[in-house]
């Protein structure tokens, strides 16, 4: 039995003998990177930057997000350089968050491709609330005394006018709460805090909260969008401040509520448009006025001006713009035609120099250029028109021919009902242009704008019939009117007869 045990022993040594004299030992296993690695965001904040690459170079590549962003508690697979992956382990990753903070991990991607981005230390919640009139753009804290600002903790958020937000202030030690507070505003304007502890204090609050809050309808009643709007105390000397509309645009015949905190009440008011025009509103009371209305200037009545169609063709669209602004709007002939032989005449806001385009039932179409309609009220659409010296008739007054049809004929066939015999006129002795008519039936509610896209200017009259909408019968001429004025103000008389002729004053 010795003998046997023995015997064993010897052939299980004799091959590690053999590999001791002449065969090496096996290697252990190369370690091999991932061709991948895995970036957790475990914080409460937006990822806006990411970058990873070799632990000892200095380049860090492009950006791994490109234009997109790694929300909160979520995860992203990198592709790893190949032409690095033989260099090493060792990689490193950096993420820049929304609030402009930079960290780092370094991570050994042949062990575990994986860098983890989380929040440490304690975290404060703080609700930042803004009672004043414009968004709070930025928030600083910074050492009480401190030179510096920081970073601002905002980030990528604002928090609108009479608004608030909950942020979540991370790293803040009981030790260390007390800061200098800053707010930047829309409008640039700054309002400071100092010394204020947020593990105490939490709540921080900026304007004045008891202040009351104007509200008044703004109203767009030029062919162009108004782009920017501006609001300040009447006679302030600074700058106008931040765009009241953002980045909202208010569109032709649009309104727009503008939201005032303060305990004044007089306000400058300043409008652009589009085409780069201003309007400015000097001294309105926002707690007296019911609106206020933009496009028509006050001391700058819409013009009028008579197209007369001594062309063989029907018009279709007809279009007044002022010069120069690179856009025709709207067909100033609406759902009508201007056939050969008619008259129609055309209301123009935007001075005295217009460019005209008008487009036949042929799709051709004819265009002229810087047009003085304050001294050409009538244009003639001829053969030539568009480089004649005289734009009127050729005789210097309307022909007869051209003076029989009162209004374009409409698109549709049917002939629309005749309106009965019977109008007056209306006149406007007030110091600002009529923008909206209203004529209902008696107790109705308010119904369209009889003017539409036109205006009765300081001291015009106009002649008005009952509209064919309102009811038929004997009380067809009896009506609820209703005017509205340039600055907002509206004069109501209700049960007027508008067959019985004669004149009513609108002032």
């Amino acid at each position: 039995m010795l003998r046997v045990i023995l015997a064993t022993l010897l052939a299980l040594a004799a091959p590690a003998a053999a590999q001791l004299e002449g065969e090496e030992a096996p290697r252990p296993a190369q370690r091999v990177p991932a061709r991948e690695a895995v970036v957790a965001n475990n914080t409460d904040r937006v990822l806006r930057e990411l970058y990873v690459h070799p632990a000892d170079s200095e380049d860090r590549g492009p950006d791994r997000l490109g234009t997109g962003v790694l929300p909160q508690r979520a995860t992203l697979r990198v592709p790893l350089d190949r032409r690095a992956r033989g260099g090493g382990c060792a990689y490193q990753a950096v993420a820049v968050f929304e609030d402009g903070e930079e960290e780092r991990r370094r991570f050994d991607v042949c062990r575990s491709p994986r860098a983890v981005f989380a929040d440490t230390g304690p975290v404060r919640e703080v609700e930042v609330q803004n009672d004043t009139d414009h968004a709070i753009r930025e928030l600083y804290l910074a050492p009480p005394g401190s030179r510096e600002r920081g970073r601002d903790r905002l980030g990528s958020e604002t928090v609108a006018a009479g608004d608030s937000l909950r942020l979540r202030l991370r790293g803040v030690a009981s030790a260390a709460c007390v800061f200098d507070v800053r707010a930047v505003f829309a409008d640039d304007t700054e309002e400071a805090r100092e010394r204020v502890d947020v593990c105490r204090a939490r709540r921080l609050a900026f304007g004045d909260a008891t202040a009351p809050v104007r509200e008044v309808p703004l109203v767009n009643r030029g062919r162009a969008a108004i782009r920017e709007l501006y609001a300040r105390p009447a006679g302030a000397a600074a700058g106008w401040g931040a765009d009241r509309l953002g980045s909202a645009v208010l569109g032709a015949r649009d309104s727009f509520r503008l939201r005032v905190r303060s305990r004044a009440c007089v306000f400058d008011l300043r409008a652009v448009s589009a085409n780069d025009r201003e309007e400015v509103r000097d001294g309105v009371d926002l707690c007296a006025v019911q609106g206020v209305v933009f496009g028509e200037r006050p001391d700058e009545a819409p013009r009028r001006v008579v197209l007369l169609n001594n062309h063989g063709r029907t018009v279709r669209q007809a279009f007044l713009a002022p010069t120069k602004t690179g856009e025709w709007g709207e067909d100033t002939l609406g759902t009508a035609v201007l056939a050969p032989g008619a008259r129609y005449e055309a209301t123009f806001e935007g001075g005295c120099h217009a460019d005209l385009r008008v487009v036949f039932d042929t799709e051709a179409a004819e265009e002229r250029r810087g047009i003085d309609i304050c001294a050409d009220t009538v244009v003639a659409l001829r053969p030539g028109w568009t480089v004649n010296e005289r734009l009127g008739p050729p005789d210097g007054g309307e022909p007869a021919a051209t003076a029989a049809p009162a209004k374009p004929e409409p698109v549709a066939a049917a002939a629309a009902p005749r309106a009965p015999s019977g109008a007056v006129r209306l006149r406007n002795a007030a110091a600002v242009p009529l923008i909206a008519l209203h004529a209902d039936p008696i107790g109705a509610g308010r119904g369209p704008d009889r003017l539409g896209r036109a205006a009765l200017g300081a001291g015009e009259s106009m002649e008005f019939a009952p509209p064919d909408d309102l009811p038929p019968g004997s009380e067809r001429c009896l009506a609820d009117l209703t005017a509205v004025f340039g600055d907002g103000r509206e004069l109501r008389l209700p049960a007027r007869d508008i067959c019985a002729g004669g004149e009513v004053v609108l002032e």
